[in-house]
């Protein structure tokens, strides 16, 4: 297996509402001010000059900050303003903002990996790891790190350790420049850079308390719904160990006769007490033999 070495990879982190906030202190007459960035992470000091801005030690360009687009982020590196996303293999990968202070999202190819109505994905992601129950003391199965959310959250719930799965370096690598995720630096969190239908294959008989499965919507990643991956899911839990898989709102974002088809194959793979948890939009369920 090839584990992957998470380092949060520092540096200012803009939106264009950030730069709403600026232009006002200017239009103010304010020279010096502080405001939030890093989408909420941060406050940071801001002073302007005549033809720049400077925040804590990064000068960054009138000319540069206006060409700021909303529904973007904005990470200033070696000098210069990048925005965070990405073409590679025919795909597209964009950090997504929802505000200045929420986190933010990760889109692949238009398709959003968090719930964002009535909710931010750091919510979203509280209530379905929340659906575990309690992680004290437990090793977890994370699969599909994404952002790294739920491994983070997991963590913050008492895991002893997760083992995270994310088969995509490109999502890995906007993780490292994402202010949110840098809780992947916890030395409790253990990235493995592979597919998880592979990678499952390798772990031993019963060696996790509880497995947290939140993988794309079923149309990309049909092999994480099947029949024989579940099997697999049920062979690494241990006794009495708690699986939450999530699946999406059932009639919006995913068929109904394909919410079912989980229900029945998870069951066919030996889980009992397949339960639908509404407020986290997917099942959780029990290896009970």
């Amino acid at each position: 297996m090839l584990f992957y070495a998470y380092k949060y990879i520092d540096g200012v982190v803009l939106t264009k509402w950030d730069l709403d906030d600026i232009l006002k202190n200017i239009k103010n007459g304010i020279k010096e001010f502080e405001i939030v960035t890093d989408l909420g992470t941060k406050t940071r000091v801001v002073r302007t000059t005549n033809s720049s801005v400077i925040i804590d030690e990064a000068e960054i360009s009138f000319d540069e900050l206006t060409s700021l687009e909303y529904g973007f982020v904005y990470k200033y590196l070696n000098g210069k303003l990048y925005r965070i996303d990405l073409y590679d293999s025919g795909n597209y990968y964009k950090l997504k903002p929802l505000s200045n202070k929420d986190p933010p999202t990760l889109e692949i190819n238009g398709i959003q990996m968090h719930r964002t109505v009535d909710v931010n994905p750091w919510k979203d992601t509280i209530l379905k790891v929340s659906s575990l129950g309690s992680l004290r003391g437990k090793r977890v199965l994370d699969i599909c790190t994404g952002l790294g959310y739920s491994s983070i959250v997991e963590v913050l719930r008492g895991a002893k350790e997760v083992i995270s799965i994310e088969k995509d370096p490109n999502v890995l690598y906007i993780a490292s420049l994402n202010p949110w995720s840098k809780g992947l630096e916890n030395n409790r969190i253990k990235i493995i850079l592979e597919d998880a239908t592979i990678a499952i294959k390798n772990f031993l008989d019963e060696e996790f308390d509880a497995i947290f499965h939140d993988p794309p919507r079923y149309s990309i990643s049909g092999d994480l719904y099947s029949l024989e991956f579940y099997k697999e899911l049920y062979r690494v839990l241990k006794r009495g160990g708690m699986l939450f898989h999530y699946t999406g709102e059932p009639g919006k974002h995913s068929n109904m006769g394909i919410v079912r088809g989980i229900k029945r194959r998870l069951e066919q793979a030996g889980f009992e007490y397949v339960i639908w948890v509404d407020k986290a939009k997917g099942f959780k369920a029990i290896k009970l033999h």
